[in-house]
């Protein structure tokens, strides 16, 4: 480890050092710095934030946890707090809760449902086997000790913690982790991650962790002697919050989780606890040191909206977030902010155009950097697929003729040596009368003579019609105009460009936008400005039915919208 100091725009104490789960998990799109501010939980902004009311609960995983903490440390019915939860819309009574959206309250009554059924299939299956089953535990698990010396970072505390659903065998022999995820259960889960939980679940012992302090180990005496007693096998289960379906992660035995930890949870947290880089992105939402952050590009006015009255939290805003608070705001609540999505199999069209972006940024990623012109396409055309997911008949026929297309107009091709690609990079800047970061994610970036060229790649089912606006159909170019305009990215703006290339299966469509002309940065205002000014003033996101149901990710737990199709498919009969 590196000296770690106390960033810019920061105060307060950095001695305590507190880890958790994403820690480990070392995501690659997160600052370094941003992150160990996060571990250090005396330490806060400077100046600290106003406390800004917000109406709806957007913690997507708060009222299952409480409707668990029910069932399971208050000995409720299941039906009973159901019942409740659905009443009093996700509080439970509580002074100053957010209350939930109602696609958020169908939601989580359909996750509690599958997790305690999930629960019960588990333990019967122990039973059967003959293995101790295990029980509720209601403290959190943490690893640390008493302060010592002040270290080359600043620390003097160390704690470590797992966040979950807990459960102990009543002989202390066995001890069981379960962790939500909010669509499908993950099998993918890195190896730092697994370990520290492993970790954590093998050697935490019962705490009450606290608020910018540190925690306070519950008194053994208080307690079960299971609840203390270090356990010889720990089990971490996932749960798919969205599909109902539970599998074991892992199973270990006490030797095992040491040696993994140190193989692999231990690197990753010491990496994470002494990052120094900075690097903007969607985590500058809640990063303690922005405001003394000099990477993070300033844009005031960008995208020429008032704000809201009252004020909000800082939030982030992409054209994804602006086309689905389009299609309907309770969408945009549902799977941009609360990340809740049905797993239902993805449309055909997806499918293909998610396989041809896979394979246009790893061609456009390799080192050095060439041409597609001239790679060869898959080997079988009406098999192949990428990134997981498979083709076959028509939409691998069209997907391969779209690959072949992009090589005509191959934003590599030409490119002399030295110029900068980057694929797939997260573009932040930030407007600080509105406290929103902007974030956008083109295809492809690369340097041309002094400037910088935004590329945005899309397959299409159908052409451009002539005089169709450019930018009020593809806002992405909007915000890259605005954003090149601003200076977000270094370059000559007067070399600089944003280009769109629509893939079709028989033919490519190229425009491109020049960011330096005042009449298309207007216009480019004009499009991103319709679009965020309603979204920056609501706070409740209501239903509006239409043509978007269809593919709606959120419809699973929407009345508006089901009842919508409902009524549509009767018209139809």
């Amino acid at each position: 480890m590196t000296d770690w100091h106390r960033p810019a725009g920061t105060d307060g104490d950095i001695r305590l050092v507190r880890t958790n789960l994403a820690a480990a998990r070392l995501d690659p799109r997160d600052c370094p710095t941003g992150r160990s501010s996060q571990l250090r939980p005396m330490l806060i902004a400077d100046p600290e934030p106003a406390e800004l009311p917000e109406k709806l609960q957007d913690f997507t995983l708060k009222v299952m946890m409480d409707a668990l903490d029910l069932i399971e440390h208050g000995r409720r019915g299941l039906d009973e707090v159901i019942e409740e939860l659905r009443r009093t819309n996700g509080t439970f009574g509580l002074y100053r809760r957010r209350v939930a959206h109602p696609v958020l309250v169908d939601w989580s009554i359909a996750a509690v449902r599958s997790y305690v059924a999930a629960r019960a299939v588990d333990q019967r299956a122990r039973q059967v086997a003959g293995l101790p089953v295990t029980f509720p535990v209601r403290d959190t698990w943490a690893v640390g000790a008493d302060p010592g010396t002040v270290d080359a970072l600043g620390a003097d505390t160390y704690e470590m913690t797992a966040w979950g659903r807990r459960y102990a065998a009543l002989d202390g022999s066995v001890r069981d982790l379960w962790l939500l995820s909010f669509g499908a259960a993950k099998d993918d889960r890195p190896e730092s991650e697994k370990a520290t939980a492993a970790f954590v679940a093998a050697r935490g012992r019962p705490a009450k962790v606290g608020w910018r302090k540190r925690s306070a180990p519950v008194p053994a005496g208080t307690l079960h002697p299971g609840r203390v007693t270090p356990p010889q096998r720990v089990r971490v289960i996932e749960f798919g919050c969205g599909d109902g379906i539970h599998r074991d992660l892992l199973d270990w035995g006490r030797d095992e989780v040491q040696r993994r930890f140190s193989d692999a949870g231990r690197p990753a947290l010491r990496q994470a606890i002494g990052g120094t880089r900075v690097l903007a992105g969607s985590s500058c939402v809640d990063c303690k040191a922005l405001s003394g952050c000099e990477t993070l590009p300033r844009t005031p006015g960008l995208i020429g909206i008032a704000p809201p009255e009252p004020r909000r939290a800082r939030r982030s805003l992409s054209v994804t977030d602006l086309r689905a608070y389009r299609d309907c705001p309770a969408k945009y609540h549902a799977t941009r902010q609360l990340k809740i999505r049905s797993t239902r199999p993805e449309s055909a069209e997806v499918r293909r155009g998610r396989v041809v972006d896979s394979v246009l940024n790893q061609r456009h990623g390799a080192a050095p950097y060439r041409s597609c012109d001239g790679i060869p396409g898959p080997v079988d055309s009406s098999s192949w697929g990428a990134d997981g997911i498979h083709l076959t008949g028509p939409e691998a026929v069209d997907g391969a003729a779209m690959l072949e297309q992009h090589g005509y107009v191959c934003p590599l091709d030409g490119l002399g040596q030295g110029e900068e690609v980057r694929v797939q990079h997260q573009v932040t800047c930030y407007d600080r009368e509105l406290d929103l970061i902007l974030i956008a994610t083109p295809d492809v970036l690369y340097t041309r003579r002094g400037g910088w060229m935004w590329r945005e790649t899309k397959t299409a089912s159908r052409y451009l019609y002539e005089g169709e606006p450019l930018m009020a159909r593809y806002p992405q170019l909007a915000l890259g105009v605005l954003m090149l305009a601003a200076g977000a990215l270094d370059g000559d703006l007067s070399r600089s460009r944003v280009e769109l290339e629509l893939l079709h299966t028989d033919d490519v469509t190229f425009e491109e936008l020049d960011p330096s002309r005042p009449g298309t940065v207007d216009k480019a205002r004009e499009v991103i400005a319709t679009l965020a000014q309603p979204w920056a003033h609501d706070q409740n996101y209501p239903a509006t039915p239409g043509r978007p149901c269809v593919t709606c990710e959120a419809l699973d737990w929407c009345h508006a919208g089901t009842a919508y199709l409902a009524e549509k498919q009767k018209e139809s009969v």
